[in-house]
């Protein structure tokens, strides 16, 4: 009885392992789901745009910064061109800008 059961994992193991490889290969698996997934180049946003972003959500460099995450110190550097943003905060702006329910998904609320 344990041989029969180590056969029955040793082949399922096997075929895994060749699915695998197929897979990897290009080849179609059966029971295998790809999805395609495009992810879009970040512009970068520089001094002026950031602004525009922050004026367009109604927010201070405050309240903006919170919501970023950031310091105020930071957002004030953003627009004035003394620094430019990386990686996470790029995609948020890009999110904040093209959303208009960012700041509701983000929770920020308005009083």
């Amino acid at each position: 009885m344990v041989k029969q059961s180590n056969d029955k994992l040793f082949n399922s193991l096997v075929k895994g392992l060749n699915d695998a490889i197929d897979y990897s290969n290009g080849k179609h698996v059966s029971g295998v789901h790809t999805r395609i997934v495009s992810i879009p180049k970040l512009p970068t946003f520089k001094g002026k745009e950031i602004k525009s972003i922050r004026n367009k959500l109604h927010l201070t460099q405050t309240i903006f910064a919170q919501t970023l995450g950031v310091s105020e110190k930071t957002i004030e550097a953003w627009e004035s061109g003394r620094n430019i943003p990386q990686g996470p905060a790029q995609r948020m702006l890009f999110v904040l800008k093209n959303n208009s329910n960012a700041l509701d998904v983000l929770g920020v609320k308005y009083g």
